[in-house]
Protein backbone atom coordinates (compact mmCIF):
# COMPACT_ATOMS: atom_id res chain seq x y z
CA UNK A 1 0.00 0.00 0.00
CA UNK A 2 1.40 3.39 -1.01
CA UNK A 3 2.18 5.69 1.87
CA UNK A 4 2.82 9.41 2.22
CA UNK A 5 5.40 10.09 4.89
CA UNK A 6 4.01 12.95 7.01
CA UNK A 7 7.57 13.90 7.95
CA UNK A 8 8.21 14.76 4.29
CA UNK A 9 4.96 16.65 3.75
CA UNK A 10 4.74 19.65 6.05
CA UNK A 11 1.13 20.39 5.12
CA UNK A 12 0.07 17.14 6.87
CA UNK A 13 1.71 17.95 10.20
CA UNK A 14 1.51 21.70 10.64
CA UNK A 15 -0.44 22.99 13.61
CA UNK A 16 -3.54 24.11 11.68
CA UNK A 17 -3.94 20.73 9.95
CA UNK A 18 -3.47 18.78 13.17
CA UNK A 19 -6.04 20.88 15.02
CA UNK A 20 -8.70 20.40 12.32
CA UNK A 21 -8.11 16.64 12.09
CA UNK A 22 -8.13 16.38 15.89
CA UNK A 23 -11.49 18.14 16.02
CA UNK A 24 -12.97 15.73 13.45
CA UNK A 25 -11.39 12.64 15.01
CA UNK A 26 -12.73 13.61 18.43
CA UNK A 27 -16.23 13.56 16.96
CA UNK A 28 -15.71 10.22 15.14
CA UNK A 29 -12.31 8.50 15.11
CA UNK A 30 -10.82 7.61 11.69
CA UNK A 31 -13.83 9.03 9.87
CA UNK A 32 -11.95 11.79 7.99
CA UNK A 33 -9.29 11.66 5.27
CA UNK A 34 -7.42 14.09 3.05
CA UNK A 35 -8.69 13.96 -0.52
CA UNK A 36 -8.28 15.42 -3.98
CA UNK A 37 -5.66 17.95 -4.98
CA UNK A 38 -3.54 17.81 -1.83
CA UNK A 39 -3.10 14.03 -2.11
CA UNK A 40 -2.65 14.14 -5.87
CA UNK A 41 -0.02 16.88 -5.75
CA UNK A 42 1.86 15.25 -2.88
CA UNK A 43 2.13 12.03 -4.91
CA UNK A 44 3.20 13.99 -8.01
CA UNK A 45 5.78 15.98 -5.99
CA UNK A 46 3.95 19.19 -6.87
CA UNK A 47 3.25 22.07 -4.44
CA UNK A 48 0.20 21.52 -2.24
CA UNK A 49 -2.18 24.45 -1.91
CA UNK A 50 -5.68 24.01 -0.52
CA UNK A 51 -6.29 21.08 1.82
CA UNK A 52 -9.62 19.30 1.30
CA UNK A 53 -10.97 16.70 3.69
CA UNK A 54 -13.63 14.04 3.12
CA UNK A 55 -15.54 12.76 6.13
CA UNK A 56 -18.23 10.32 7.18
CA UNK A 57 -19.53 12.97 9.59
CA UNK A 58 -22.72 14.72 8.53
CA UNK A 59 -22.41 18.51 7.94
CA UNK A 60 -24.12 19.44 11.22
CA UNK A 61 -21.72 17.16 13.07
CA UNK A 62 -18.77 18.84 11.33
CA UNK A 63 -20.09 22.24 12.43
CA UNK A 64 -20.50 20.98 15.99
CA UNK A 65 -17.03 19.40 16.05
CA UNK A 66 -15.44 22.65 14.91
CA UNK A 67 -17.34 24.68 17.50
CA UNK A 68 -16.38 22.29 20.30
CA UNK A 69 -12.70 22.70 19.31
CA UNK A 70 -13.03 26.49 19.26
CA UNK A 71 -12.66 26.68 15.48
CA UNK A 72 -14.65 28.83 13.08
CA UNK A 73 -16.97 26.87 10.78
CA UNK A 74 -18.69 28.37 7.73
CA UNK A 75 -21.53 26.49 5.96
CA UNK A 76 -20.18 27.39 2.51
CA UNK A 77 -22.03 24.59 0.71
CA UNK A 78 -23.79 22.78 3.48
CA UNK A 79 -26.69 21.62 1.28
CA UNK A 80 -24.09 19.64 -0.71
CA UNK A 81 -22.20 18.59 2.40
CA UNK A 82 -19.42 21.18 2.47
CA UNK A 83 -18.33 23.11 5.56
CA UNK A 84 -15.24 25.35 5.59
CA UNK A 85 -13.31 25.21 8.86
CA UNK A 86 -10.91 28.10 9.41
CA UNK A 87 -7.93 27.43 11.64
CA UNK A 88 -5.04 29.84 12.18
CA UNK A 89 -6.25 31.81 9.18
CA UNK A 90 -6.21 28.79 6.86
CA UNK A 91 -9.42 27.42 5.28
CA UNK A 92 -10.06 23.66 5.20
CA UNK A 93 -12.95 22.48 3.02
CA UNK A 94 -14.58 19.52 4.78
CA UNK A 95 -17.16 17.59 2.75
CA UNK A 96 -19.37 14.71 3.82
CA UNK A 97 -19.12 11.55 1.71
CA UNK A 98 -21.88 11.59 -0.85
CA UNK A 99 -23.32 9.98 -3.93
CA UNK A 100 -25.11 11.54 -6.89
CA UNK A 101 -28.85 11.01 -6.98
CA UNK A 102 -29.48 13.05 -10.14
CA UNK A 103 -27.38 15.22 -12.48
CA UNK A 104 -28.19 17.46 -15.43
CA UNK A 105 -24.73 18.37 -16.72
CA UNK A 106 -24.54 21.51 -14.60
CA UNK A 107 -25.39 20.57 -11.02
CA UNK A 108 -26.08 17.46 -9.00
CA UNK A 109 -28.58 16.35 -6.39
CA UNK A 110 -26.64 14.37 -3.78
CA UNK A 111 -27.32 12.06 -0.86
CA UNK A 112 -24.90 11.72 2.03
CA UNK A 113 -23.11 8.43 2.48
CA UNK A 114 -20.62 6.63 4.72
CA UNK A 115 -19.19 4.60 1.83
CA UNK A 116 -15.79 5.75 0.58
CA UNK A 117 -16.21 3.87 -2.71
CA UNK A 118 -19.53 5.58 -3.43
CA UNK A 119 -17.90 8.95 -2.81
CA UNK A 120 -15.00 8.09 -5.11
CA UNK A 121 -17.30 7.01 -7.95
CA UNK A 122 -18.80 10.50 -8.24
CA UNK A 123 -15.40 12.21 -8.63
CA UNK A 124 -14.03 13.23 -12.00
CA UNK A 125 -10.57 11.64 -12.39
CA UNK A 126 -8.96 8.67 -10.70
CA UNK A 127 -6.04 10.87 -9.62
CA UNK A 128 -8.52 13.11 -7.81
CA UNK A 129 -10.22 10.16 -6.09
CA UNK A 130 -7.29 9.24 -3.83
CA UNK A 131 -7.70 9.52 -0.06
CA UNK A 132 -5.00 9.69 2.61
CA UNK A 133 -5.53 9.26 6.33
CA UNK A 134 -3.52 11.42 8.70
CA UNK A 135 -0.84 8.71 9.04
CA UNK A 136 -0.24 8.91 5.27
CA UNK A 137 -1.82 5.62 4.18
CA UNK A 138 -3.36 6.01 0.70
CA UNK A 139 -6.79 4.57 -0.04
CA UNK A 140 -7.45 4.06 -3.76
CA UNK A 141 -11.01 2.91 -4.62
CA UNK A 142 -10.73 3.64 -8.37
CA UNK A 143 -7.19 2.71 -9.43
CA UNK A 144 -5.74 6.21 -9.43
CA UNK A 145 -2.31 5.11 -8.16
CA UNK A 146 -1.71 3.55 -11.58
CA UNK A 147 -1.90 7.04 -13.11
CA UNK A 148 0.68 8.69 -10.84
CA UNK A 149 3.89 7.64 -12.62
CA UNK A 150 2.32 8.33 -16.04
CA UNK A 151 0.96 11.69 -14.82
CA UNK A 152 -2.14 10.89 -16.82
CA UNK A 153 -5.72 11.91 -16.05
CA UNK A 154 -8.23 9.12 -16.54
CA UNK A 155 -11.93 9.57 -15.83
CA UNK A 156 -13.46 7.51 -13.04
CA UNK A 157 -15.55 4.84 -14.79
CA UNK A 158 -16.90 5.72 -18.22
CA UNK A 159 -15.74 9.15 -19.49
CA UNK A 160 -19.07 9.99 -21.13
CA UNK A 161 -20.97 9.34 -17.91
CA UNK A 162 -18.63 11.58 -15.90
CA UNK A 163 -18.83 14.37 -18.46
CA UNK A 164 -22.62 14.21 -18.75
CA UNK A 165 -22.77 14.68 -14.96
CA UNK A 166 -20.96 18.01 -15.35
CA UNK A 167 -19.84 19.30 -18.75
CA UNK A 168 -17.20 21.49 -17.11
CA UNK A 169 -15.18 18.28 -16.84
CA UNK A 170 -14.33 18.70 -20.52
CA UNK A 171 -12.28 21.77 -19.60
CA UNK A 172 -11.02 20.25 -16.35
CA UNK A 173 -9.44 17.42 -18.37
CA UNK A 174 -7.35 19.90 -20.35
CA UNK A 175 -6.62 22.03 -17.28
CA UNK A 176 -5.17 19.10 -15.34
CA UNK A 177 -3.22 17.94 -18.39
CA UNK A 178 -1.81 21.48 -18.75
CA UNK A 179 -0.75 21.68 -15.11
CA UNK A 180 0.40 18.16 -14.38
CA UNK A 181 0.15 15.87 -17.43
CA UNK A 182 3.04 14.37 -19.31
CA UNK A 183 3.28 11.89 -22.13
CA UNK A 184 0.21 10.73 -24.01
CA UNK A 185 -3.15 11.71 -22.48
CA UNK A 186 -5.92 9.18 -22.04
CA UNK A 187 -7.40 8.63 -25.51
CA UNK A 188 -10.86 7.62 -24.25
CA UNK A 189 -11.12 10.82 -22.26
CA UNK A 190 -10.08 12.98 -25.21
CA UNK A 191 -12.53 11.26 -27.54
CA UNK A 192 -15.36 11.71 -25.06
CA UNK A 193 -14.52 15.39 -24.56
CA UNK A 194 -14.65 15.90 -28.33
CA UNK A 195 -18.01 14.15 -28.66
CA UNK A 196 -19.61 16.05 -25.78
CA UNK A 197 -18.02 19.48 -26.22
CA UNK A 198 -21.38 21.01 -27.20
CA UNK A 199 -22.42 20.55 -23.57
CA UNK A 200 -20.13 23.43 -22.64
CA UNK A 201 -22.76 25.79 -24.06
CA UNK A 202 -25.15 24.74 -21.28
CA UNK A 203 -22.81 25.95 -18.52
CA UNK A 204 -22.79 29.37 -16.95
CA UNK A 205 -20.30 31.72 -18.56
CA UNK A 206 -18.75 32.46 -15.17
CA UNK A 207 -17.84 28.79 -14.60
CA UNK A 208 -16.35 28.44 -18.08
CA UNK A 209 -14.26 31.61 -17.77
CA UNK A 210 -13.00 30.67 -14.30
CA UNK A 211 -11.88 27.26 -15.58
CA UNK A 212 -10.32 28.73 -18.73
CA UNK A 213 -8.31 31.20 -16.64
CA UNK A 214 -6.98 28.36 -14.49
CA UNK A 215 -5.97 26.49 -17.63
CA UNK A 216 -4.19 29.52 -19.11
CA UNK A 217 -2.38 30.07 -15.80
CA UNK A 218 -0.50 26.78 -16.12
CA UNK A 219 3.26 27.22 -16.66
CA UNK A 220 2.97 25.97 -20.24
CA UNK A 221 -0.53 25.16 -21.51
CA UNK A 222 0.54 24.97 -25.18
CA UNK A 223 0.12 21.21 -25.54
CA UNK A 224 -3.29 21.24 -23.87
CA UNK A 225 -4.41 24.12 -26.09
CA UNK A 226 -3.24 22.25 -29.18
CA UNK A 227 -5.28 19.22 -28.09
CA UNK A 228 -8.30 21.48 -27.54
CA UNK A 229 -7.90 22.87 -31.04
CA UNK A 230 -7.59 19.39 -32.56
CA UNK A 231 -10.70 18.17 -30.70
CA UNK A 232 -12.76 21.24 -31.69
CA UNK A 233 -13.10 22.41 -28.08
CA UNK A 234 -11.51 25.81 -28.73
CA UNK A 235 -13.85 26.33 -31.67
CA UNK A 236 -16.76 25.54 -29.37
CA UNK A 237 -15.56 28.03 -26.74
CA UNK A 238 -14.28 30.89 -28.87
CA UNK A 239 -15.88 30.49 -32.28
CA UNK A 240 -12.35 30.14 -33.73
CA UNK A 241 -9.35 27.94 -32.97
CA UNK A 242 -7.36 31.01 -32.01
CA UNK A 243 -3.76 31.97 -32.66
CA UNK A 244 -1.70 29.21 -31.07
CA UNK A 245 1.49 30.65 -32.61
CA UNK A 246 1.15 33.97 -30.78
CA UNK A 247 0.13 32.19 -27.57
CA UNK A 248 3.23 29.99 -27.77
CA UNK A 249 5.37 33.09 -28.26
CA UNK A 250 3.89 34.78 -25.17
CA UNK A 251 4.55 31.60 -23.17
CA UNK A 252 8.13 31.56 -24.51
CA UNK A 253 8.55 35.12 -23.19
CA UNK A 254 7.35 33.96 -19.77
CA UNK A 255 9.82 31.08 -19.76
CA UNK A 256 12.76 33.13 -21.03
CA UNK A 257 12.31 35.91 -18.50
CA UNK A 258 10.92 33.80 -15.61
CA UNK A 259 7.64 35.74 -15.59
CA UNK A 260 4.50 34.63 -13.79
CA UNK A 261 1.85 33.34 -16.22
CA UNK A 262 -0.62 36.09 -17.11
CA UNK A 263 -3.92 34.46 -18.07
CA UNK A 264 -5.44 37.68 -19.47
CA UNK A 265 -2.51 38.45 -21.76
CA UNK A 266 -2.44 34.82 -22.88
CA UNK A 267 -6.16 35.02 -23.62
CA UNK A 268 -5.62 38.15 -25.73
CA UNK A 269 -2.88 36.33 -27.64
CA UNK A 270 -5.04 33.25 -28.16
CA UNK A 271 -8.21 35.03 -29.24
CA UNK A 272 -6.59 37.55 -31.58
CA UNK A 273 -8.61 40.21 -33.34
CA UNK A 274 -9.40 43.80 -32.43
CA UNK A 275 -11.66 45.67 -29.99
CA UNK A 276 -14.92 44.29 -31.36
CA UNK A 277 -13.77 40.70 -31.02
CA UNK A 278 -12.51 41.32 -27.48
CA UNK A 279 -15.73 43.10 -26.56
CA UNK A 280 -17.77 40.15 -27.86
CA UNK A 281 -15.68 37.59 -25.95
CA UNK A 282 -15.74 39.64 -22.73
CA UNK A 283 -19.53 39.78 -22.89
CA UNK A 284 -19.88 36.11 -23.83
CA UNK A 285 -17.71 34.97 -20.91
CA UNK A 286 -19.15 37.61 -18.53
CA UNK A 287 -15.74 38.93 -17.56
CA UNK A 288 -15.39 41.51 -14.82
CA UNK A 289 -15.16 45.18 -15.84
CA UNK A 290 -11.49 45.23 -14.85
CA UNK A 291 -10.74 42.18 -17.02
CA UNK A 292 -12.60 43.62 -20.00
CA UNK A 293 -10.81 46.96 -19.66
CA UNK A 294 -7.41 45.26 -19.49
CA UNK A 295 -8.14 43.27 -22.65
CA UNK A 296 -9.52 46.32 -24.43
CA UNK A 297 -6.28 48.16 -23.68
CA UNK A 298 -4.25 45.25 -25.05
CA UNK A 299 -5.92 45.60 -28.47
CA UNK A 300 -6.71 49.35 -28.49
CA UNK A 301 -5.73 50.58 -31.98
CA UNK A 302 -5.28 54.23 -30.87
CA UNK A 303 -1.48 53.97 -30.84
CA UNK A 304 -0.88 50.76 -32.82
CA UNK A 305 1.57 52.36 -35.24
CA UNK A 306 3.56 53.99 -32.42
CA UNK A 307 3.73 50.69 -30.49
CA UNK A 308 5.38 49.03 -33.46
CA UNK A 309 7.68 52.00 -34.00
CA UNK A 310 8.57 51.99 -30.30
CA UNK A 311 10.98 49.07 -30.75
CA UNK A 312 13.38 51.52 -32.36
CA UNK A 313 12.01 54.94 -31.50
CA UNK A 314 11.61 56.20 -27.92
CA UNK A 315 9.60 59.21 -29.08
CA UNK A 316 7.04 56.80 -30.53
CA UNK A 317 7.13 54.86 -27.26
CA UNK A 318 6.35 58.00 -25.29
CA UNK A 319 3.44 58.86 -27.54
CA UNK A 320 2.06 55.34 -27.18
CA UNK A 321 2.44 55.33 -23.39
CA UNK A 322 0.58 58.64 -23.18
CA UNK A 323 -2.21 57.31 -25.35
CA UNK A 324 -2.54 53.86 -23.75
CA UNK A 325 -1.09 53.94 -20.24
CA UNK A 326 1.80 51.77 -19.04
CA UNK A 327 -0.09 48.45 -18.68
CA UNK A 328 -1.76 48.54 -22.09
CA UNK A 329 1.50 49.69 -23.70
CA UNK A 330 3.37 46.74 -22.16
CA UNK A 331 0.63 44.32 -23.25
CA UNK A 332 0.71 45.65 -26.79
CA UNK A 333 4.52 45.59 -26.91
CA UNK A 334 4.53 41.96 -25.79
CA UNK A 335 1.85 40.99 -28.29
CA UNK A 336 3.68 42.85 -31.06
CA UNK A 337 6.91 41.05 -30.24
CA UNK A 338 5.09 37.71 -30.07
CA UNK A 339 3.43 38.31 -33.41
CA UNK A 340 6.65 38.96 -35.27
CA UNK A 341 8.24 36.11 -37.21
CA UNK A 342 11.70 37.46 -36.28
CA UNK A 343 12.79 39.00 -32.99
CA UNK A 344 12.17 42.78 -32.87
CA UNK A 345 15.22 45.07 -32.86
CA UNK A 346 14.61 46.19 -29.27
CA UNK A 347 13.85 43.94 -26.30
CA UNK A 348 10.19 44.45 -25.31
CA UNK A 349 11.27 44.19 -21.67
CA UNK A 350 13.22 47.42 -22.03
CA UNK A 351 10.09 49.07 -23.32
CA UNK A 352 8.01 47.67 -20.46
CA UNK A 353 10.53 48.90 -17.91
CA UNK A 354 10.62 52.28 -19.64
CA UNK A 355 6.82 52.50 -19.55
CA UNK A 356 6.67 51.60 -15.86
CA UNK A 357 9.29 54.19 -14.89
CA UNK A 358 8.37 56.94 -17.33
CA UNK A 359 6.58 59.95 -15.86
CA UNK A 360 4.55 62.09 -18.18
CA UNK A 361 5.52 65.79 -17.94
CA UNK A 362 2.77 68.26 -17.19
CA UNK A 363 1.47 69.97 -20.30
CA UNK A 364 2.37 73.65 -19.65
CA UNK A 365 -0.63 75.25 -21.43
CA UNK A 366 -4.18 75.40 -20.07
CA UNK A 367 -7.50 76.50 -21.46
CA UNK A 368 -7.23 79.65 -19.34
CA UNK A 369 -4.04 80.66 -21.19
CA UNK A 370 -5.92 80.51 -24.48
CA UNK A 371 -8.86 82.49 -23.12
CA UNK A 372 -6.37 85.26 -22.19
CA UNK A 373 -5.35 85.24 -25.86
CA UNK A 374 -8.94 85.87 -26.90
CA UNK A 375 -10.30 82.36 -27.45
CA UNK A 376 -13.90 81.72 -26.50
CA UNK A 377 -14.67 78.55 -24.54
CA UNK A 378 -15.85 75.87 -26.97
CA UNK A 379 -14.72 73.51 -29.73
CA UNK A 380 -12.17 75.91 -31.29
CA UNK A 381 -10.37 76.28 -27.96
CA UNK A 382 -10.32 72.47 -27.53
CA UNK A 383 -8.96 71.97 -31.05
CA UNK A 384 -6.23 74.53 -30.46
CA UNK A 385 -5.19 72.82 -27.21
CA UNK A 386 -5.11 69.40 -28.94
CA UNK A 387 -2.97 70.76 -31.75
CA UNK A 388 -0.51 72.33 -29.30
CA UNK A 389 -0.30 69.16 -27.22
CA UNK A 390 0.32 66.99 -30.29
CA UNK A 391 3.17 69.32 -31.29
CA UNK A 392 4.54 69.28 -27.74
CA UNK A 393 4.53 65.44 -27.66
CA UNK A 394 6.11 65.22 -31.13
CA UNK A 395 8.92 67.50 -29.92
CA UNK A 396 9.60 65.22 -26.90
CA UNK A 397 7.92 67.67 -24.44
CA UNK A 398 10.67 70.26 -24.94
CA UNK A 399 8.73 73.37 -26.09
CA UNK A 400 8.05 75.74 -23.21
CA UNK A 401 4.77 77.45 -22.47
CA UNK A 402 5.97 80.68 -24.11
CA UNK A 403 7.13 78.78 -27.19
CA UNK A 404 3.81 76.97 -27.50
CA UNK A 405 1.75 80.14 -27.11
CA UNK A 406 4.00 81.92 -29.64
CA UNK A 407 3.33 79.05 -32.08
CA UNK A 408 -0.39 79.50 -31.53
CA UNK A 409 -0.19 83.24 -32.20
CA UNK A 410 1.57 82.54 -35.46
Amino acid sequence: MTHLDPAKHAWMTRSSTRRVMDALDNAMPSASRFVGGCVRNALLNEPVGDIDIATQLLPDAVMAAAAKAGLKAIPTGIEHGTVTIVCEGEPFEVTTLRKDVATDGRRAVVAFSEDWSEDAQRRDFRLNALYADRTGIIHDPTGGLADVSARRFVFVGEPEERIREDYLRVLRLYRFEAWYGSGAPDSKGLEASARLKDGLSTLSAERVWAELKKLLSAPNPSKAMEMMAMQGVLQQLLGVNGSLRVLRAIIAQDVEYALAPDSLLRFAALVGGGPERIKTMAAKLKMSNAEAQRLNGAVDPAAREDVHKAFGDLAAAERAIMALGAQAFEDQARLAAAGETAPPPRDWRLLAKYAAEWKQPDFPVSGGDLILLGYEPGPMLGDALDELKAHWVAERFEPSKDALLARLKQ
